[in-house]
């Protein structure tokens, strides 16, 4: 006799064989093959036991979450745990671009059900930080106060317990997941005997006591005060294999899941395995975007997808960003790299835009081609594909992204990185802003030194440079500067240098072209037995160079053996200030 009946949930179609004893079963395409679990009235007890007063049914939660009308709907994930990870941002701009590259929606979860590591605020720098990227979140906390916005929330996991028990109180009536009271050293003993016996360790099949428990055995344990949580009943066979699809790695096969794994701890706190199936069903996510140390629980993700009868979105696997350490390749760690925390290059000073440029040139190699072709052109505008990817690793290059961080700079308008500068200084160098704001025409002309000429130096890679150039312009850090200035070269005398800076005030002209500034200048210290060029050093009559020379002055103006050229900077500093910096040593 056989009866056909309707999972509740969504609608699929299960068979009801009572040829051996009363089972449901599914055929599941991937992992689960024919999962055979009791539907019984003590299953149901023991579900509305565990779980009595919920407020949503299956049925009601579908019709809560209806389907959307987006082809491409993606999102990101982050765990309030500390601060916003580079990895975290690139697979938020990723998710970002193939959403919206398809007209989709692209939304922001807080998995916060990590309650023992999460860190106050921490959503909200998650937020933020990816904001500042100008990556367009369509839903999730980003209305103010950081409100929900967006028909599918609550967009926290920390506010959707009741719709994760829902769903295990659904387990639980099919008997694909049960309470289970060990307490630790109950699972010390059996790690020890899988140990000795030389099993996979974890809780699973013959190793799971309170896997075929009764109902009344649960009531009795229940009543006695005992902590549980609900573990997912899976087939509990160490050597099936398993074939899963993954967009960029094609096919995987690998072991299947054959742990019992916890759904719900005990605080009734859903754990990510859970949490994230269920989420991405109910808001309708059509491809996950995620690191690929997500391989490894890939075959219990599907397991639990198809146990709820869900449809499975389409996994993308990302490739991690990577250090090289010891010769050795590995990913970047919270802990050991300050580069993994995004902080770490708005303190810098790279340019967002350098930063997703770089992004983009790991996630697909034909891009810097594109960019050479097309400079300033809006990454949105590039056909990113899914297909790609790489599916290895790529190394985290700092010398790579330096060199896009000052391709970048060097085509901004002057006005334009005068006013990127100053936004970035408000922020990380007060001293700056303020010098900057009470001599704007001043740092103005400094930044503008040879900049977008056939010799423009590329002086500027990082926001953080800014200081660096500037500070001998204006006088506040100019007296700083002093106090460590480097030695004027030996072969300057304190009388030749007072000889020279006299005779040269009487003819320095600050509108001659740079050509004839510096003949004039080579002319005036050959008069004071300084060669002008290296022949004539090579015969031995002088006493140093014209470099020597323009050393002094540099110094002198400047209080640094490192500057912007010579010429152009006595030009921007002006005959006053220029008379009164080499005059006042002597």
């Amino acid at each position: 006799m056989r009866n056909i009946y309707f999972l509740p949930a969504c609608g699929t179609r299960l068979l009801f064989d009572d040829s051996n004893s009363p089972r449901w079963r599914v055929k599941n395409i991937f992992s689960l093959h024919y999962l055979y679990f009791p539907m019984t009235d003590s299953s149901l007890a023991l579900a509305n036991l565990l779980f009595p007063n919920l407020p949503h049914t299956p049925e009601s939660l579908e019709t809560l979450y209806p389907p959307r009308n987006a082809s491409v709907v993606t999102r990101v994930g982050p765990s309030p745990t500390g601060f916003l990870h580079i990895g975290t941002v690139y697979t938020a701009l990723l998710s970002e671009r193939i959403a919206h590259l398809h007209d989709g929606i692209f939304y922001i979860r807080n998995e916060d059900t990590d309650d023992k590591r999460e860190i106050e605020n921490a959503a909200h720098i998650m937020v933020d930080g990816i904001r500042k990227f100008g990556i367009r979140i369509d839903e999730g906390g980003i209305g103010p106060n950081y409100s929900d916005v967006g028909s599918y929330g609550p967009y926290s996991q920390s506010k959707r317990g009741d719709v994760y028990q829902t769903y295990v109180k659904e387990l639980v009536v099919r008997g694909m997941a049960y309470p289970c009271f060990l307490n630790e050293t109950e699972m010390m003993a059996i790690r020890e005997e899988q140990t000795l016996a030389k099993q996979p360790l974890g809780i699973y099949g013959s190793y799971s006591p309170w896997r075929e428990a009764t109902p009344e055995e649960v009531q009795v344990a229940i009543a006695e005060g005992k902590k549980y949580v609900l573990r997912f009943r899976t087939h509990g066979n160490p050597n099936r294999r398993v074939t899963l699809h993954d967009e960029i790695r094609g096919d995987i096969e690998m072991q299947d899941n054959f742990m019992d794994t916890v759904l719900l701890k005990q605080t009734g706190i859903p754990t990510y395995h859970l949490a994230h199936v269920v989420d991405d069903h109910l808001m309708r996510t059509t491809h996950v975007m995620r690191g690929d140390e997500w391989i490894a629980s890939y075959p219990l993700h599907i397991q639990l997808t198809e146990a709820l009868s869900f449809v499975s979105p389409k996994y993308v696997h990302i490739a991690p960003l990577c250090k090289l350490e010891g010769g050795n390749k590995r990913k970047l760690s919270k802990r050991k790299d300050p580069e993994a925390n995004v902080e770490f290059f708005f303190e810098k000073g790279y340019a967002v835009e350098a930063l997703i440029d770089y992004m983009f040139n790991i996630m697909d190699s034909r891009y810097e081609s594109w960019r050479l072709a097309n400079p300033v052109a809006d990454y949105k505008t590039y056909p990113l594909t899914i297909e790609k990817l790489p599916v290895s690793g790529a190394l985290f290059d700092r010398e790579k992204l330096n060199s896009i961080a000052n391709n970048f700079l060097t085509l901004l308008s002057t006005e334009e990185l005068q006013k990127r500068g100053l936004e970035w200084a408000y922020i990380y160098d007060a001293e700056l802003a303020k010098l900057m704001e009470h001599s704007p025409e001043l740092t103005y002309n400094a930044l503008d030194i040879e900049r977008h000429t056939p010799k423009d130096p590329r002086r500027f890679t990082l926001f953080s440079d800014f200081r660096e150039q500037l500070q001998f312009f204006y006088e506040e850090t100019f007296e700083v500067l002093k106090s460590t200035a480097p030695a004027i070269p030996d072969c300057i005398t304190p009388e030749i240098q007072k000889a020279f800076v006299e005779e040269y005030l009487k003819v320095y002209d600050s509108t001659m072209e740079r050509d004839a500034w510096f003949e004039q200048l080579k002319n005036l210290a050959h008069d004071h037995k300084f060669a002008r060029t290296g022949e004539e050093w090579k015969t031995g009559e002088y006493l140093g160079k014209v470099g020597d020379i323009a050393m002094m002055l540099r110094i002198l103006l400047c209080a640094s053996a490192k500057t912007p050229d010579l010429c152009y900077t006595m030009r921007v500093l002006g005959r006053e200030t220029m008379e009164r910096r080499l005059k006042r040593y002597y």
